[in-house]
């Protein structure tokens, strides 16, 4: 399954439509979520979703709520879905415990399992409740696809429909795990990637080049009174803001992992398995801020998309091997923190770049992981 993201332009009724079914939804996000810990607390068990199902049937016919007749009946029960889905991340603990929605998140969504249409020659696709609306498609949708599903959503002032389709199954050609032709990679802060081979990828720093402009808008913003117009635009205008530097990012990144999956010297690439979410959890911190600002798991998924599309082979090694603790005669340097950047070997008296290190660690045990042989050392 693949999607591809392209914005769309309502007019002012398919506005209200979608601002009206962007509400509805997340109403039965939260309704369902309530009747499901008031459940739990009375009886001590799960209520099923189907269940939740039936009474969202009973709840439509209810006059205080005959409202929700007004939207896609298909993407209410896809926020009931989507809450069932959230639970079960929550129980294979993959994520935390699922919370309750609010309007005054940035991010607002609704997904449509059928009854679509979409046209790519004229570029317009047509949605339940809605009629035609235009988009801009910038990477093609694939011709000879099949669509199963659209999620619309709103981006500060900018609407967008990811496209989920399936394609048909290609023949694609595992390349064969070669060390002449296998780099790893190793990610960090100050430099984003440092390679085996020795080229180092500098971090960009995206925040800091958008930090400045937010935070302007961010004070203008103070000065609005909540709930005015003048408010509701400031808060557009700093939304874009951090568009533009999420929208960077991305395109820095997408070039990027393009260029290293396109080189034809390497048809096999080693990373490490970073606990990303575990490292950002401190948000004030400025390593916490640092980590999310260079964006490891966008590069990785990326990398791990891309390599399968084209037969290349991508290796993830275990977090805790020691890849940069671990000189080339086999000793442990136990005492290494993240501030050494530089150390000397006290048995073979080799000096290292913590980074280089890594990367060729990363890459030696990736080889061991593929050829099936055990990643501890001495």
């Amino acid at each position: 399954m693949k999607a591809i993201k392209v914005r769309i332009y309502p007019d002012k009724e398919q506005k209200e439509t979608i601002a009206k079914t962007f509400g509805c939804c997340r109403f039965i996000y939260n309704w369902a979520l309530a009747k499901r810990i008031a459940f739990y607390q009375s009886t001590k068990k799960m209520l099923n979703k189907f269940v939740i199902m039936s009474d969202l049937t009973i709840l439509k016919r209810d006059k205080n709520t005959e409202w929700l007749n007004e939207v896609s009946a298909q993407s209410l029960q896809q926020a009931v879905d989507d809450l069932d889905s959230a639970f079960s991340h929550f129980f294979k603990q993959n994520n935390s415990f699922p919370k309750f929605k609010s309007k005054k998140n940035v991010k607002q969504s609704y997904r449509v399992p059928q009854g679509f249409e979409v046209n790519r020659e004229t570029h317009y696709l047509r949605l339940p409740k809605l009629s035609w609306i235009r988009f801009i498609d910038e990477f093609n949708v694939p011709e000879g696809i099949e669509f199963r599903n659209i999620t619309v959503s709103i981006e500060g002032n900018r609407y967008y429909a990811s496209i989920c389709y399936k394609e048909p199954e290609k023949q694609v050609k595992q390349l064969k795990v070669e060390e002449k032709k296998t780099v790893g990679i190793d990610l960090g802060v100050t430099t984003l990637a440092t390679l085996s081979d020795g080229t180092k990828i500098e971090n960009p720093h995206h925040l800091k080049k958008h930090e400045e402009g937010i935070k302007r808008e961010q004070q203008e913003l103070s000065k609005k009174k909540e709930g005015t117009r003048a408010y509701e635009k400031q808060k557009a205008r700093l939304n874009e803001a951090y568009r533009e530097m999420r929208d960077t990012r991305k395109d820095f990144l997408h070039k990027l992992t393009t260029s290293l999956v396109e080189n034809q010297n390497w048809t096999s690439f080693c990373v490490e398995d970073l606990a990303v979410k575990e490292m950002i959890q401190n948000n004030s911190s400025p390593m916490s801020k640092a980590i999310g600002d260079v964006g490891w798991r966008m590069f990785r998924s990326m990398m791990d998309y891309k390599c399968e599309d084209s037969g290349k082979n991508f290796i993830v090694i275990g977090r805790f091997e020691p890849s940069s603790r671990l000189c080339t005669c086999g000793f442990i340097n136990h005492d290494l923190t993240l501030s050494d950047r530089e150390w000397d070997c006290p048995v073979c008296m080799a000096h290292h770049d913590r980074d280089d290190l890594a990367a060729n660690n990363i890459k030696r045990f990736g080889l061991r992981k593929e050829a099936g042989q055990s990643l501890l050392v001495a």
